[in-house]
């Protein structure tokens, strides 16, 4: 997740829901489902709209970043005569990786020039890895693993004249396409999708800027954001037959003809193929076991950061290469809210996660008041 961050409690007034103790946004029984979908549903046409409006927006040379998955599916099926797409670009790294068929299908539905990339994973770390950790800031793995796949579509459209790129970023913090929130309680699921929209970020943004690219998503866009924090989780989540809980249920309901409205929700690291990079042993031909033990404890002793596997130092090496002596503009470390594995600043007070180097601990702002 890396977008613009927006704040939560201010569109909770906009959207017509209030706060309840302990901050959690409840929906005023005002609105009918039927009506706070068709607000949804308005309010993502006028931000195709707002996007083809941007100064920076140019339909003549916009294409649009396509797994298939169903966020990106809407982004080309329906607002690609508004935005001005006329190609689509697909990454593919592997011969598991899932995208590609529902990606031909929606290309072929919108009417677009289908450019599918396929690389091997070792090059494109060689091509990509720099650009992502320099547009990123990161070395978190599950971020550059995803990142990557956008940085080689994004590079690709601007090597053949794409000024613009549309993408489906924010449909999942919103409305609940993560399943890891699917069994949550419906006041814990509106905490966590009021936090993810706090809070969510987009690696596409930075490296769209690196390149020269306007990069824009409708599902980013104030008004849709005010429209999904309207919608609770009996709105966004279903079970289906088989026993399994479906999000993105609004979206699904709303463009029922995209060709991606019944897909399941894959990260951008399985549709490419990315995903193999977190294998045990791919990483072993540029790191050995003796070497890793040894790096790993000089960079903790060192840098005072902690590495977990040899993925994880491969991406702190091109981390220390674009950002000589761990320096990042903007970025301090062992400020007044550092991360404990790294050291870098937070990004926010109630962050859990840290975007720099991936750590994740649910009881981190805990820890911390001890």
């Amino acid at each position: 997740m890396r977008s613009p961050r927006v704040p939560v409690v201010g569109l909770a007034v906009a959207a017509g829901i209030g706060l309840a103790a302990g901050g959690v946004l409840v929906i005023w029984r005002g609105w009918s489902r039927k009506g706070r979908l068709q607000r949804l549903r308005e309010r993502v046409d006028t931000a195709f709209r707002s996007i083809a409006a941007l100064p920076g927006w140019s339909c003549a040379d916009a294409c649009v970043l396509l797994s298939g998955g169903l966020d990106s599916a809407i982004v080309a099926e329906v607002g690609a005569q508004v935005l001005g797409l006329r190609t689509a670009f697909t990454v593919v790294c592997t011969e598991d990786a899932t995208d590609l068929p529902f990606a031909v299908a929606s290309s072929i539905a919108a009417g677009l020039q289908h450019v599918v990339l396929r690389i091997p994973l070792q090059e494109l770390l060689r091509r990509q890895l720099p650009l992502v950790v320099r547009a990123t800031q990161s070395f978190d793995p599950m971020s550059v693993r995803n990142d990557l796949a956008i940085a080689h579509a994004l590079s690709e459209a601007a090597a053949r004249g794409f000024r613009c790129a549309a993408t489906g970023d924010g449909a999942d913090e919103l409305l609940g396409g993560y399943s890891f929130t699917h069994r949550l309680p419906p006041g814990r699921w509106a905490y966590s999708r009021n936090r993810m929209a706090q809070e969510m970020t987009f690696g596409s943004t930075g490296i769209g800027q690196q390149l020269g690219m306007c990069v824009a998503s409708p599902f980013t866009q104030a008004g849709v954001v005010k429209a999904c924090l309207a919608l609770s989780k009996d709105d966004c989540v279903r079970e289906l037959p088989d026993g399994s809980l479906q999000g993105k249920v609004p979206l699904r309901e709303l463009f029922p003809r995209v060709t991606s409205a019944g897909r399941r929700k894959d990260p951008i690291e399985v549709g490419c193929g990315t995903t193999a990079l977190s294998r045990p042993g791919f990483f072993d031909e540029l790191v050995d076991d003796s070497t890793f033990a040894v790096e790993a404890a000089f960079v903790l002793e060192q840098h005072g950061v902690e590495i977990r596997d040899k993925e994880h130092l491969v991406y702190y090496r091109a981390f220390r290469e674009v950002f000589p002596n761990g320096l990042v503009p903007g970025k301090p470390r062992h400020g007044s809210d550092p991360c404990p594995k790294c050291g870098y600043e937070l990004s926010s007070k109630t962050q859990i996660f840290c975007v720099t180097c991936g750590h994740y601990d649910p009881q981190m702002r805990a820890h911390k008041r001890k």
